[in-house]
Formats: structure tokens, sequence, C-alpha cells
């Protein structure tokens, strides 16, 4: 595909040329650093500038021809990297040929703040500082026009002026708002903050961040600036609040905090992943390649048995390396919705007899995994990959975890048409801090010490008890044990 041809952009300009999908094809050098982010081409640049989504009908438009152009002026946008970063900026869309768009950029944030900070003071101190020389007339043009909320209450609460911003943003009349508490507008009663008792006298409070409540119930967050005046022809002060709506500037940092959240959650996954394999890869790895060595010199002049041993040793390690490939499998078909529920008819007792044999002897003879049936019919529907995953994990942990205590036990049996499964052990059980975070991938209790894990094997459990419909539920003490009780449906 040819690039596009540029035209000459004035040198105070940035630009982004992008396809008709928005996709980066080439930009400015200047435009990260306005941005304070890192585009890459082939990205979608809505995901830097959110502020395009919505437009793609009207970009449509602009690339084949229908309209001009498509401008956005002086907004304001926040860093996706550093949402502290608040930069207003103007966009314009232009058709570059058939197939690309050139987005011009242009910084306007020293003469948006400027205009920002020249109405905030004459909303502000203008009207709280010369008051008291203005004509009664000229307050209410001034009042009138003002886009921000006024209010004026005494000093009992009671509301006393409104001005057509705060009709317009709360959805009440005049006449249902004035001589009314000015509690109304708040969901909870009107904040202590706000109170006139609390000020210090003569203080201007700005920028107090609260949650008030329109007439049709909706929750807004309202920055408000208030003082305390001595109102014309009266001894009595009036309190003025002035409020400007944030809603929607709150709703995007709480986005973009929730995506940062996300990011940094990501990212500790990614790290815990690369740890988990590399320690658990490296061990039996080091096992093998030490055992192929010394049979590749030795293996002449041993015992037979010895080395069997060595090699029964490879194969241990080998079963270990390809039963974490297999969790980790398991985990991203779950992420995908790839792993499935197949029920089929199964002979429970049967499955849970030989998984107890085979399970017993490779605990050999350091515990002792005792079975124990309740009411049980002859079969059942499930799905005995998915009740394999969910068992080798939940018994093998309970042998695992239970170092100094032998016995583990298993329970199984039906109670009002649910199966119902527990596996009981005596070891070292989970630290409450750990507890929410037991099934999450890769993730640890603190007290396991020494002893080796992925971290998947609780993570795999959870998932595919979910699948079949069913829950799971632990109780745990440290040093007493941890009991796990999972409940599935029953079958038809």
């Amino acid at each position: 595909m040819n690039p596009p041809l540029k035209p000459l952009i004035p040198h105070h300009l940035e630009y982004i040329i992008a396809d008709g999908d928005f996709l980066i094809v080439e930009f400015s050098p200047g435009i990260e650093a306005i941005l304070q982010e890192s585009l890459t081409v082939g990205s979608d640049l809505r995901r830097f500038l959110p502020e395009l989504v919505g437009s793609e009908a009207v970009a449509h438009q602009v690339l084949q021809g229908e309209t001009s152009h498509f401008t956005i002026k002086e907004i304001a946008h926040y860093g996706h990297n550093n949402p502290n970063h608040l930069v207003y900026i103007d966009l314009n869309l232009e058709r570059l040929d058939q197939q690309y768009l050139m987005l011009f950029i242009d910084d306007v944030t020293e003469t948006a703040l400027l205009r920002q900070s020249l109405v905030q003071r004459v909303n502000e101190t203008e009207l709280l500082l010369n008051a008291l020389k203005r004509s009664e007339d000229y307050n209410r043009k001034i009042i009138t026009s003002m886009e921000d909320a006024l209010l004026t209450t005494n000093l009992s609460g009671n509301i006393k002026t409104v001005n057509p911003a705060t009709l317009e943003l709360f959805g009440y009349s005049e006449s249902e708002l004035k001589n009314q508490p000015l509690a109304l507008l708040f969901p909870d009663g009107l904040p202590a903050i706000l109170e006139p008792q609390h000020w210090p006298e003569s203080a201007i409070h700005q920028d107090i961040e609260v949650n008030c409540q329109t007439k049709q119930g909706e929750i807004l967050t309202i920055a408000f600036s208030c003082a305390m005046i001595q109102s014309q022809g009266s001894n009595l002060p009036v309190v003025i609040y002035i409020g400007r709506n944030i809603t929607a500037r709150k709703r995007a940092e709480q986005e973009i905090n929730a995506a940062l959240a996300q990011e940094k959650e990501l990212n500790d996954l990614k790290s815990r992943f690369i740890a988990m394999t590399s320690h658990e890869f490296k061990n039996p790895l080091s096992s093998i390649l030490m055992s192929v060595e010394l049979l590749e010199e030795l293996s002449l002049t041993w015992h037979p048995e010895k080395r069997l041993r060595h090699l029964q040793r490879i194969r241990q390690c080998t079963t270990q390396m390809n039963n974490l490939l297999e969790d980790i499998l398991i985990i991203g078909k779950a992420d995908t919705g790839k792993l499935e529920f197949h029920p089929q008819p199964l002979n429970l007792k049967q499955f849970c007899q030989d998984l107890v044999e085979e399970l017993q002897f490779l605990a050999s003879e350091s515990h002792e995994i005792v079975l124990e049936y309740g009411v049980l019919t002859h079969q059942y529907h499930l799905d005995e990959k998915l009740l394999r995953h969910t068992f080798v994990n939940l018994l093998s942990n309970a042998v695992k975890y239970s170092p100094k205590h032998p016995r583990v036990e298993f329970r199984v049996g039906e109670v009002e048409q649910t199966l119902v499964f527990e596996v009981q052990d005596y070891g070292i059980g989970v630290p409450e801090e750990d507890q929410p975070r037991l099934f999450e991938s890769f993730h640890r209790s603190r007290n396991v010490q020494e002893i080796s894990g992925t971290g998947l094997g609780l993570s795999i459990v959870k998932r595919a008890v979910e699948l079949q419909g069913g829950m799971i539920e632990f109780v745990t003490a440290l040093n007493v044990g941890t009991t796990f009780t999972v409940r599935l449906p029953v079958g038809g």
C-alpha cells in the first residue's frame, strides 16, 4: 500500500494520519508530548483519543467527501498513561485522500485555562466581592447569565434565590426550590462541610466536591465554591453557593483509574506467571539433565536398578512438566470459553475409588486417603474429565499441604438432588488475608514456605466446578486444616 501524500502543514500543528478504521498510519513527532501517550503505528487511534469514540459515522462521511471536515473545539483530554496530565486540544478531522484521514491537533491549554480562570473569577470573585457595589438588577443579570448553578440561602439553610442554571441542572422549577431547605438537593442531607457554622469567618471555600440529587433521582458530582456575604438592605448575612457539574470528569477519572488498575493487575499476573514457570520448569529440567549426563557417562558400570531409578526420575520430571503445561492449557481454555461441559453416564463410586487408588499410589506411605460414601445411586450424568481436574487438584493439595498429618478424608454423597463432595485435611490451613484470593491464578498463600506448587490448581477447580453448574466453598484454620466442599446438581 502506497504511503499517503501529506500536504504542507503549519509548524505549530501536530497531526495523526489514520485509515477509515481509525488505525494509525503516521503521526508527527510532537503529538506524543501533547497527549502524554506512546503511540504506535497500527494501533486504534480511539485508544489514545477516546473523545473520538462515537464519531465513526462522521469520519466515514469525511472520508467519502460527503462532509468537508469535522471539528471539536477545546476538549479536555486526560493522558491514558498519566491521568493527572490534563491538556485542552482542538481536533480537526479532514480527508487526506480516498483511503486516509488526517487529524490535526492543536494544544490550546493555555487559552482554555485562561478562559476558565477568567470565567471563574467573574463567577466567584466579582460576584462575591463586588455584590455590595452593584445594584440588585445588575447582580440579577450576572447571575442569570452564569453557566454554573448559583443558590443563596439564609443562615438557616433555606433557599432564597436560584439562577436558571440551577433549575436546569437539578430539574426543579423556581417555586419548587425557593424557601425549601438546601438539604433537598442532597441524597443524605446537607453535608456538614457546606454548613456555614463550620466555616471560619470571612472564608471563601472552593472546589468542595459533594454528591447531589436531581428531582428525577440522578446523582451528580458537584464542585461547590461558597461564602457568606452581607446582603444589601439587611444586617443578616447571605450564604452563596456556586456549583459546577463535574460528573463527567469524575466518571472519566474513575474509568481511567479502573483501566490503570486492570493494566497493573495484568502486569502482576504476567510477572507471577513468568516467575512460576521459570521456577517450576527449572528444577525438573535440571534433574533430567543431570540424570541423562550420568546415564551417558556411567550407565554401563551401574547396576540395572540404579539405571532404572534415574530413568524413573526422568519420567517423573517429564510428567511434572507435562502436568504443568496441561494446567496452563486448561486455564487458557477457560479464559477463552473453550473449556466445555460434556456430561455422560458415569459410575460415580467406581470413579472415586479408582481416583483414590491412583492418588494413594502417588502419595505412597506418607498419607492415607480415606474414601467415605453417603447415599449414592449407581450412575449419574457427569463430565468425567472436569471431575478429574477438580478432585485430583483438591486431593493432591490436601496431601501436599498437610505434611505432618497423614490422614486425608474424601466424602461423597447425595443430598436433596445435589451431589456433595468434601475433601478434608489436617494441614497448615490458609491465612485469613489470603482467603479472598485463594482461587486466583498463580496466587499462593504466604505460609506454603518451601512446598512446591504453581498456584493454578484451585483456579482450575473453581472453573471446572462452575462450568458444571456447581459451587465450591471452604472452611479453614491455621495449623488445624482445611475442608473444601463441592456441590454439583444431579444430572439427568
